[in-house]
């Protein structure tokens, strides 16, 4: 269950691009003393840890399953991503807002000159190319797909991620520029601290979607419903199939969906499938317990090869469908109410 190239690339991309950029607005921090630039500066090292986070979940979820997790580890990108999350709301949001906080409380006049702005401009460039690096990543991954549809549903979560965060940062920039041209024309330390703290607020709000995101995604939240009815429409397609109910999806990753329902196969393709099997002409007693095996080995082939086949063609229109369980609907001659009804028996599980 291996996380798609591009988001990997495109977490790479951003640790190197922010780990560059920290160090040179710390930089910058104790050149200038700019409460805005300090901000920049812890946006940019929580940025740097929390993709460290997020390429540890990468790597970690895209573990094969095994006799522990049959279903594999894809789960744990969840978890990085909310753990990635709590940094950027807690050190990034937290301390940012702090610091401006501060700064109003405690106002001074920052020293800012020609390296303070150089640094500002040259942090835009690389934070700038590492957004277009991830835009670019997606769109080629969505393949033609609405980019903001993309983006909610089918985009892995850690991708995401780097676009909020560089998104984030390239806007956060603007602010803090604005913050300290401000304080710097005027002489008003104020301006310096209210980019501080709107860039906070910005990370706190880019925190709380990757945890609601995140949260969704790790509780199991269903397949898009452009999925499930592709997938009632191709079961119901097959000719043997009468009707399919009590469909249940979920998303193990974006790229990764499991689907259970119960089908009822049609009557006239179980009797066709007996038929196959039926002697040409009357048996002796002796030999009808041999003919009744036949026949019921001749039906249970028949059925599993027909689930085989509706699931071939269910990973063919739908590709992320990798775990399919189909159960046959037990169907009694005198149905009794449907709070008393048996459970159907599992037809197939892969």
């Amino acid at each position: 269950m291996a996380a798609p190239a591009s988001s990997v690339s495109a977490v790479i991309a951003a640790l190197g691009g922010n780990l560059l950029v920290t160090l040179v607005k710390f930089v910058a921090f104790l050149l200038s003393g700019s409460g805005a630039m300090l901000s920049e500066a812890i946006h940019s090292a929580a940025d740097t840890g929390n993709q460290v986070l997020l390429f540890l979940g990468l790597k970690r979820g895209s573990r094969e399953r095994d006799a522990g997790f049959h279903y594999g580890y894809g789960g744990e990108r969840f978890i990085f991503g909310i753990l990635s999350a709590s940094g950027i709301f807690f050190v990034g949001c937290g301390v940012t807002v702090y610091h401006g906080i501060q700064s109003l409380l405690h106002p001074h006049v920052a020293e800012v000159g020609v390296v303070t702005f150089a640094v500002l401009g040259f942090s835009f460039l690389v934070e700038g190319g590492v957004l277009l690096f991830a835009v670019r990543g997606m769109l080629k991954s969505a393949q033609g797909m609405p980019f903001a549809r993309y983006v909610r549903e089918k985009a892995d979560p850690a991708a995401v991620a780097i676009l909020l965060e560089d998104g984030a940062a390239v806007l956060g920039l603007v602010l803090a520029t604005t913050g300290i041209l401000l304080a710097h024309v005027t002489g008003n330390p104020v301006w310096d601290a209210v980019a501080s703290i709107t860039v906070g607020l910005l990370l706190g709000f880019v925190a709380i979607y990757l945890v609601v995101e995140n949260r969704t995604l790790l509780l199991g939240r269903a397949a898009p419903e452009t999925a499930e009815r592709r997938f009632v429409e191709v079961v119901l397609a097959r000719g043997s199939v009468a009707d399919v109910h009590d469909v249940k999806t979920r998303q193990l990753t974006p790229e990764t969906f499991t689907f259970k329902a119960e089908i009822r196969f049609s009557e006239a393709f179980v009797a066709t499938r007996l038929a196959e099997a039926l002697p040409a002409s009357g048996l002796p007693p002796t030999r009808e317990p041999q003919a009744l095996h036949g026949l019921a080995a001749h039906l249970i082939r028949a059925l599993s090869e027909e689930v085989d086949a509706i699931e071939a063609d269910i990973r063919r229109a739908i590709p992320e469908a990798k775990h399919i369980d189909l159960e046959l609907e037990h169907v009694a001659a005198n149905p009794p109410p449907a709070a008393a009804r048996p459970v159907g028996v599992v037809a197939h599980v892969p």
